[in-house]
């Protein structure tokens, strides 16, 4: 297994899912069919979306821009 420099996990937090969550984790240990391994626990109330490669930066997500008609 290899290690990865950075990845940005966008998720859902159970306890309140009215906005994404973003957080770039680093170290993380990659399996040979390049699948991230997460810390134990890290998923307990969280809801992942998605795992990106690098250190990204949420610039919108649904429902952070006003609708003009």
């Amino acid at each position: 297994m290899d290690t990865n420099n950075a990845i940005t996990v966008l998720y859902y937090d159970q306890t309140d899912m009215t906005s994404i969550c973003a957080e770039v984790l680093t170290g993380l240990e990659v399996e040979k069919n390049q699948r991230v391994i997460l810390p134990q626990g890290y998923r307990d109330d969280k809801i992942i979306v998605a795992v990106l490669d690098g250190d990204c930066h949420v610039r919108n997500s649904l429902g952070d821009r006003q609708v003009y008609s």
